[in-house]
């Protein structure tokens, strides 16, 4: 982190009415403002909370050239078997196809999510005094506005331990510039037991309870949804059930409580489209916003307008999706399928023309790219899992049948042979993550989630190393890969930090 007093950068264009009637927040950036004269009103507080969500959005949606898109699909998505890189790869997005990862990979740095971090630090410290200085600034604002930088700054961590593990930890503002600003890496169940849950836990504990959020900011279901995301990355599915049931009696950006017990809780299939374009459903939870008048365009690596994307579908998906399961409504949404050779066009975070193939031209990057972080069937079918884990077979079986039936494929019977026993239920349920929430950044995260990272890309891996005429190595046995290296600018920046193995 630089040494400067205080450095927030406050660009933030966040949506803060829903439904048909848009109303926009704007707040210029702010730089080096002295502690004595900031986070003194309401407006700072919602400025500084605005900066925070905008850092994370950056991050994750990204902007510029190749080498800055976000990296939501690279860590959530690149690395798995839903997509390959295209003839147009760069040396990092080879890397990344063929898992051979180096510390000088551009996806592999942690630096804007503690930059995130930061400036959730800065409010987690300061937004306490702002009632000091404005009567408006009631405990009801503090309140919900601490909520949501304790469960951002949990989220950060949460990506960071997931994709380094171990890690530097900072819970203080940086503002004196005599401190020392590098630090050592902690142990990753350090920052769970002592940072995310506990930040989750405080988020719980303030936001407002029974109201109905804007998917652009986390509420009640959302901080709800990442607790129980959290411990089911622990293996830790009995206290994951609490946190499903929190977030099944929280409202939803549509006024409705989710509940969550029957497919009447999802949106018909009729309105599938519309949890990815801004339509506040009934099935939202959170998603980020971006405004390409003001954040630029959405360049994500599968971003529909490019012709040289870094990253295409994967060609065995793109090919047996709509042939193994023709009645899965959902790849005609997802994919664009009519694309022919491009096979880099992921329709799912945009409008489909109602007649004829969509076009992709110039315009198109004008569009707003609204990802999701988390949407009820999401949460369903990871509450499936957790049931499924307890032994509880029936109702991982309602619930899975819940997404499939919506998907138009029909429901399994509970002596179906595909989902006869644990193990059985436990792939099904994996299968259909996949296809329900594809490229929207879970599938890595589920594999290494429920160990299945080699049985599942070995044989991919393979086709690849043998279209490259390379030795056919597969993943490889070697689970230390399930990390990404830390990249070496920051190693060479932190001499306290210690490269993971066996990357150095």
């Amino acid at each position: 982190m630089k040494k400067t007093i205080l450095n927030i950068a406050l660009l933030a264009t966040i949506v803060v009415g829903g439904n048909g009637c848009k109303k926009f927040l704007e707040e210029k950036p702010l730089e080096k403002v002295e502690i004595s004269r900031y986070f003194k009103s309401v407006r700072d507080i919602n400025a500084s909370v605005a900066g925070v969500y905008a850092s994370f959005q950056q991050e994750m949606t990204g902007g510029g050239d190749s080498k800055t898109w976000g990296k939501y699909h690279y860590w959530g998505e690149a690395r798995a078997d839903n997509f390959d890189k295209t003839q147009y790869y760069t040396a990092y997005s080879n890397e990344i196809a063929f898992n051979g990862l180096s510390s000088g990979n551009a996806a592999a740095t942690w630096a804007g999510l503690y930059r995130t971090i930061g400036r959730a630090n800065n409010c987690i410290k300061y937004i306490p005094q702002v009632p000091e200085f404005d009567r408006q600034a009631t405990k009801a604002i503090i309140d919900a506005n601490m909520a949501q930088v304790y469960a951002m700054r949990a989220m950060s961590y949460f990506y960071i331990i997931r994709l380094w593990g171990d890690a530097p930890i900072w819970l203080e503002p940086y503002t004196d510039v005599y401190a020392e600003p590098k630090r050592a890496r902690e142990p990753k169940q350090k920052i769970i037991d002592e940072i995310i849950i506990p930040d989750l836990q405080k988020a719980y504990d303030l936001i407002p309870k029974n109201a109905t959020p804007v998917q652009w900011y986390i509420g009640e279901g959302a901080i709800s949804a990442i607790m129980a995301d959290v411990y089911m990355w622990l293996n830790q599915p009995d206290k994951a059930m609490p946190w499903f049931q929190n977030l099944f009696k929280a409202k939803s950006p549509a006024g409705k409580v989710y509940n969550g017990q029957v497919k009447e809780d999802l949106v018909a299939w009729t309105d599938w489209k519309k949890i990815f374009l801004n339509a506040n459903t009934i099935e939202n939870i959170w998603s980020i916003h971006w405004d390409y008048a003001v954040n630029g365009c959405a360049c994500t690596p599968v971003s529909i307008y490019h012709n040289n994307s870094p990253l295409k579908l994967d060609s065995v998906v793109y090919k047996d999706w709509p042939l193994i399961t023709p009645a899965d409504l959902r790849a005609k949404e997802t994919i664009d399928f009519n694309a022919g050779s491009l096979q880099d066009r992921l329709l799912k975070f945009y409008p489909k023309p109602t007649t004829g193939n969509p076009v992709w031209n110039d315009d198109t990057k004008k569009l707003p790219v609204y990802l999701v972080m988390y949407r009820l069937s999401d949460m369903m079918l990871l509450y499936a899992e957790a049931a499924n884990q307890l032994g509880d077979a029936p109702t991982a079986l309602k619930w899975l049948n819940i997404v499939h039936e919506r998907a138009g494929l029909g429901t399994f019977k509970a002596d179906s042979s595909a989902i006869d026993t644990p193990d059985k239920m436990e792939r099904m349920l994996l299968r259909e993550r996949r296809y329900e929430l594809f490229g929207e950044g879970k599938r890595w995260f589920d594999l290494v989630r429920t160990g299945t990272v080699e049985e599942v890309m070995d044989p991919i891996l393979k086709i690849r190393q043998t279209r490259a005429g390379a030795d056919l190595v597969g993943f490889g046995d070697d689970k230390r890969r399930y990390y990404w290296p830390i990249n070496r600018t920051l190693i060479e920046n932190n001499p306290l930090l210690i490269q993971n193995l066996p990357y150095n």
